[in-house]
């Protein structure tokens, strides 16, 4: 039988039980793992836990933990009413107030690994 999934490791999360889990590895195709992101970050779906499954590729989703970014509002600019959650490499438009625009005069701000960019901030 296949075995191509190795134990998982991947930054900014772990699987449930890990502990106890460790010594089934490698698994077979088929397998699935809940698992869980650290703070500031979640599974590409945008839930706060959901599973890795061991295909025929490796794991899926291949960067299970991508970073979480909360939009509520941008200085110098218009808020949101409540926050709103993005995942990396989601992007917003922003809607800066008059003679204000983002860094480098941009109006879309992404979500990367390490929070918005351009920061929220609308300048002169």
């Amino acid at each position: 039988a296949l075995k191509p999934c190795e134990f998982p490791q991947f930054k900014y999360g772990r699987l449930y039980y890990e502990e106890s889990l460790r010594p089934n590895f490698p698994v077979s195709i088929g397998n699935k793992y809940s698992y869980k992101c650290d703070n500031g970050f979640s599974p590409p779906s945008g839930y706060s836990w959901d599973y890795l499954r061991c295909t025929a590729q490796g794991w899926e989703p291949e960067v299970p933990c991508v970073r979480k970014c909360v939009f509520h509002y941008v200085e110098n600019g218009d808020s949101a009413y409540w926050e709103k959650v993005y995942v990396q490499g989601q992007s917003l438009k922003v809607q800066c107030y008059n003679g204000y625009s983002l860094q480098n005069g941009q109006d879309t701000m992404t979500c990367t690994e390490n929070g918005w960019s351009p920061p929220p901030k609308c300048i002169r």
